[in-house]
């Protein structure tokens, strides 16, 4: 072969080496940032063999070009740099989370009025007089400490914005009457002798109104906004009105009581002609009731109710004592227990189980806030229109847009009320009633006690019912045996 063929083989057709067609590409280099800014990636994108290596400055530069300043790995970056890894995304940048503020909270050191419960014997009588029925505390016990709310720590992100922390929320401060703080107001002292009392978080400590004689002609009425304790009975003719709790340790005889709170009677509640009444605006216990009207928003616990008429929003317990519902009117939202419902004689002993509505009461008041807010602004509007508006039409009129703006208020604002008004009307023809109470008796069950679920009346045919339970449940009445 000739020396020019073989030259030509060699160099191509382009007579030039075959190493000089190759075009040097150089390494590259990708910075990627996440959605949040929190986190930043190289990726090295390989070049050809002969590109020249790396250097850490690419790499930072990189970073910087891309806006990254903060929470840069400087290990990583060297690393990367010293060797590098192709094709794969690295992290080399983080920033900062932020830790959101933590929110105050109160341990309390004495019990909700909810939670309170006195220890009752497990046999034997009750000895109504001598139970510890409300909480007390002394002067300087402490009631609550309070663990404040945090402000929560800055982030910042690695393109150096700070990222402002979410603050916890306060607490409700717990101080009620008769508190004080500590000085940093972390810890709560009662300031005074009294019956714990709740409001919702805030705790009051009720000092004591104490009647050492019977509430008679020497002290008059009663009339206290805390707590009161009487010594000897309520007189015929007297009453006691008190925004917290009574205890009587004597009777109640022809008297009015009103609390706020609960009521202890250590002896009983009686009125000849059922003049007395009796509201208690949480649990009342007593030995007996007879002859007498009270309306209890909590538990009612007795030995015996003959010939009254009572209101119990809670549960009645009579099953200890003599454990007797005799006569009269008893109306009880929850669970009415006792030894024995009526008499042989049969004497009509009507009870009426109160029912609860399934309806959401909020929301349809919402729903009525709303309508009568936009019937206000429908009235407004009209008014406006009506002052603004001539029957005599001219081109010039100078209310002529006024009153085409109002008209078109009017008419966003009428399907609106269609919509409410018809959804109101909705919720109030679906509402349903459910029985949650019922009748419990431990021995019998005589003729003449008439037991009513809303309009439904339950009955028997035999003479007696023994150890039976008289309850609600799909839509009728059932009875149980014990």
């Amino acid at each position: 072969m000739s020396e020019e063929k073989l030259q030509t083989e060699q160099t191509g057709q382009t007579g030039q080496p075959e190493q000089e067609q190759q075009q040097t590409v150089n390494h590259s280099v990708e910075v990627e940032i996440d959605g949040n800014g929190m986190k930043g990636y190289i990726k090295i994108v390989k070049g050809t063999p002969d590109a020249p290596p790396i250097e850490i400055s690419d790499l930072r530069n990189a970073l910087k070009e891309n806006g990254i300043v903060y929470g840069i790995k400087e290990s990583a970056v060297e690393k990367l740099a010293a060797r590098p890894i192709y094709g794969i995304r690295i992290e080399v940048a983080a920033g900062l989370p932020t830790e959101d503020g933590k929110d105050g909270f109160i341990d309390f050191f004495v019990k909700k009025d909810s939670e309170y419960k006195p220890d009752l014997p497990q046999e034997g009588t009750i000895d109504y007089k001598n139970l510890d029925y409300f909480q007390m505390v002394k002067e300087g016990q402490m009631l609550a400490a309070i663990t404040k709310e945090t402000e929560g720590t800055a982030g910042m992100d690695i393109l150096g914005t700070e990222l402002p922390p979410k603050p916890g929320r306060p607490v409700h401060s717990p101080r009620g009457k008769n508190t004080s703080f500590n000085e940093d107001e972390t810890v709560l002292y009662a300031d005074c002798d009294g019956m714990v009392r709740f409001t919702g978080q805030t705790i009051d400590i009720n000092d004591i109104m104490r009647i050492v004689t019977d509430v008679n002609q020497k002290t008059g009425n009663i009339r206290f906004t805390g707590d009161v304790i009487i010594d000897g009975d309520v007189c015929s003719g007297y009453s006691i009105e008190a925004g917290g709790n009574v205890v009587i340790k004597g009777m109640v005889e022809g008297a009015h009581i009103e609390a706020g709170g609960d009521v202890q009677v250590g002896k009983g509640i009686n009125g000849e002609s059922g003049d007395v009444t009796v509201d208690v605006g949480g649990t009342l216990r007593c030995k007996y009731i007879e002859n007498a009207c009270v309306n209890v928003q909590g538990d009612i616990i007795a030995d015996y109710i003959i010939d009254s008429r009572v209101t119990c929003m809670a549960n009645i317990d009579i099953s200890n004592g003599r454990g007797v519902l005799v006569g009269g009117e008893t109306k009880v939202k929850g669970e009415l227990s006792a030894k024995d419902v009526g008499s042989e004689r049969e004497k009509v002993t009507k009870i009426e189980i109160l029912g609860q509505e399934n309806l959401d009461s909020e929301y349809l008041i919402s729903l009525k806030n709303q309508r009568e807010e936009l019937n206000g602004t429908l009235q407004q509007l009209q008014q406006t229109y009506k002052k603004f508006y001539s029957p005599i039409k001219t081109d010039d009129d100078p209310y002529k847009e006024q009153l085409l703006v109002i008209s078109k208020q009017m008419e966003l604002i009428q399907p609106k009320l269609n919509e409410l008004n018809a959804e109101i009307a909705s919720i109030q023809h679906n509402w349903t009633v459910d029985y949650i109470g019922a009748v419990v008796c431990k021995r019998k069950m005589f003729h003449g006690v008439k037991i009513f679920f809303g309009e439904a009346l339950f009955t028997f045919n035999l003479d007696s019912l023994e150890r039976c339970r008289v309850c609600w449940a799909e839509g009728e009445i059932i009875q149980q045996t014990l």
